[in-house]
């Protein structure tokens, strides 16, 4: 399932029961791009899109009341879709009632980058955590990220990979568009001192703050809904953490970097690996007019590029 803090798609409050689904499936690799795109900027919508990161490949569904919803909401993606063929349909089907708002939890099950593992809530009695390692239990609610989508998995990488080179304690850290909490919890949960999270979404906020109470750091990471210039004013951190699309990230270069406080790192990511090389080459651009000094990384996985900005 296309899941993530930045570029996905979720169908959400309309979802109830008795539904039609409309399916439309193995759409090619090529079309996989574009229409996750447009998704976004249709969400919050029914339709969400499914994806085989193996083959590329992709099914796209919907959910509606009835059949005439169904059939007029696919002529509205269809027109506004224009890589669809004209003799393209989806199939329309009646789904059994089931507690729609409780389906995303079919698609997230446990998993680990490095010493952290991510568990549905659900699961929290049944997983068996090794020794010495660290566990956030999250419930992403419909609409916010479990940390399986190639941009959250960079990023959680990332903070991993640098809280090995420097000792965490004490350290300072900022998510920006925090989502579900993610990253800005595995930051705390890591050892991370003051850490805090702000996103333009009051519901992003909620379920951040409701994933820090169930992992006992309701007092430690404090969650804000603000944008990105207000929640970076007067602010300053040791990480940096901003995964949304690049466009954005470009919008607030300037902001993001003088964030950064000396030998820190901003960590960027919800960036389509075609849109890479030119963040990159805007944020040096923005580099050099404020006379800063950064070292670049670059890291890719899948059709997704993390960009890592080391202060000097």
């Amino acid at each position: 399932l296309a899941l993530g803090n930045s570029r996905s798609c979720y169908w959400r409050d309309s979802l109830s029961r008795g539904m039609i689904k409309a399916t439309l499936p193995l759409l090619s690799s090529e079309l996989i791009p574009p229409l996750e795109d447009l998704l976004c900027e249709l969400a919050p919508c029914n339709w969400c899109l499914q994806i085989n990161r193996l083959s590329d490949e992709g099914t796209l569904e919907g959910f509606f009341d009835n059949r005439e919803r169904a059939l007029a909401e696919w002529t509205s993606l269809s027109q506004r879709f224009s890589a669809f063929a004209e003799s393209c349909s989806p199939e329309l089907s009646t789904v059994e009632d089931r507690d729609w708002k409780e389906a995303y939890k079919e698609h997230f099950h446990p998993w680990r980058t490095g010493p952290l593992h991510l568990v549905p809530e659900w699961e929290r009695a049944t997983y068996v955590l090794p020794e010495g390692e660290k566990v956030l239990y999250v419930d992403p609610g419909m609409a916010f990220g479990t940390g399986l989508h190639e941009t959250t998995r960079l990023c959680l990488d990332v903070i991993i990979d640098f809280f090995e080179e420097i000792d965490p304690r004490g350290l300072s850290c900022i998510d920006v568009g925090c989502g579900s909490g993610i990253l800005a919890l595995s930051a705390r949960l890591l050892g991370a001192g003051n850490v805090k999270g702000v996103d333009i979404d009051p519901d992003a906020v909620r379920i951040s703050i409701e994933n820090a109470t169930a992992n006992g750091m309701g007092g430690d990471v404090s969650f804000t809904t603000n944008d990105i210039a207000g929640g970076l004013f007067s602010e300053s951190a040791d990480l940096v953490l901003a995964n949304i699309q690049a466009d954005v990230l470009c919008a607030n270069a300037e902001l993001l970097l003088r964030a950064v406080r000396s030998q820190g790192l901003l960590a960027l990511s919800g960036i389509l690996s075609i849109e890479a090389k030119k963040t990159a080459e805007f944020f040096q651009e923005t580099i050099h007019r404020l006379d800063s000094s950064f070292i670049l990384r670059r890291k890719d996985e899948g059709e997704w590029t993390q960009l890592s900005l080391i202060r000097k």
